[in-house]
């Protein structure tokens, strides 16, 4: 009879940490908690159709029932009967969509569900939860019938809207349309240039119209990003060797932007620079690729594309034969 107590509190643990690790996880204040909760809407709500506003809704739902669950899963409210189920039920969803990303995108990068804190491939992810349900599956047999009270509901939906109002007042909704520069500051001239590629309207001209202008070399980067430092640095330093260097445009999302100054001291010479949103930054860029993203583009043609920091991430010496094949 001990064995089996003990052995029902382990895996009540182990669960309520998942959770409460996963939920935390999302709002992880590293830059900071806004960036965290964003990225997350911006990876993984938004790919399934959710518009940027109710996904930032979306988000805090989702986590304050994560840390609920967290706490609810140690308490003996209706344990059996609700907890159990809602949260084998839960796991299942994670897992579907989960699934959903890996037929969209493959089984690459971070799926998300432990933030920057815990990077983890969807299908490991799935496998974690998999295994959660499975521990679930045999608390179920273990735990005793409920002999919970009809009132002990209103406890847990309490514990609920305390964790949602904490999120929301934690991590307030921003307008995510909120640009930091005006972008009429920083378009340029038109710069067609009539040896150059047919002009076309690129699927950054709506938002970043100079972006089609010429030859430009349009750098979507957070300022705190050693990725996107050491690519600024690289693209510096070519700037300097190569004849008709591109037009350098850098896209920054709004996080640390107190780094700016840093940035380009880091790499060495300053540029024009506009400072987005993360939501704003992320519906330009598209979810599916990611900092440090580099597009070497002649009158709107994207030329040659980097993205991320796997297979796609920028390389120099793929960017100088870009030069070379489109001169």
């Amino acid at each position: 009879m001990k064995n089996k107590i003990i052995g029902v509190w382990i895996i009540r643990i182990i669960i309520s940490l998942l959770f409460f690790v996963s939920a935390y996880a999302k709002v992880y204040h590293d830059p900071s908690a806004y960036f965290s909760i964003t990225t997350f809407e911006a990876k993984q709500l938004v790919p399934l159709g959710f518009s940027a506003e109710i996904a930032a809704y979306l988000s805090r739902i989702l986590i304050a029932l994560e840390f609920s669950i967290g706490l609810l899963i140690l308490l003996p409210f209706y344990l059996k009967r609700i907890v159990i189920p809602f949260t084998v039920l839960i796991l299942g969803v994670f897992c579907f969509h989960l699934a959903i990303q890996i037929y969209l995108t493959g089984n690459a990068g971070n799926c998300g569900c432990f933030g920057t804190l815990l990077p983890m491939t969807p299908f490991e992810a799935i496998l974690k939860n998999i295994f959660a349900i499975g521990l679930l599956v045999i608390l179920n047999n273990l735990v005793p019938t409920d002999n919970s009270k009809k009132i002990d509901i209103f406890y847990g939906f309490l514990i609920y809207f305390i964790f949602l109002i904490g999120i929301m007042l934690y991590i307030p909704i921003k307008n995510s349309d909120k640009l930091i520069f005006d972008l009429n500051e920083f378009t340029s001239e038109n710069q067609i240039e009539a040896t150059g590629p047919i002009q076309v309207k690129s699927e950054f001209s709506e938002s970043l119209p100079f972006a089609d202008n010429g030859k430009v070399l349009l750098c979507f980067f957070a300022p705190g990003c050693d990725h996107c430092r050491a690519a600024v640095k690289s693209i510096d330093s070519l700037s300097k060797i190569v004849i008709d260097f591109p037009k350098v445009e850098i896209v920054f999302m709004e996080e640390e932007v107190e780094k700016i100054p840093e940035f380009f001291e880091y790499a060495g010479s300053e540029y024009n620079y506009i400072i987005l949103d993360i939501s704003k930054f992320y519906d330009i860029l598209t979810w599916e690729r990611d900092t440090p993203g580099i597009f070497y583009m002649w009158n709107g043609n994207i030329i040659k594309e980097f993205n991320g920091t796997n297979e796609n991430a920028f390389n120099s010496q793929e960017l100088l034969e870009a030069f070379k094949l489109n001169k």
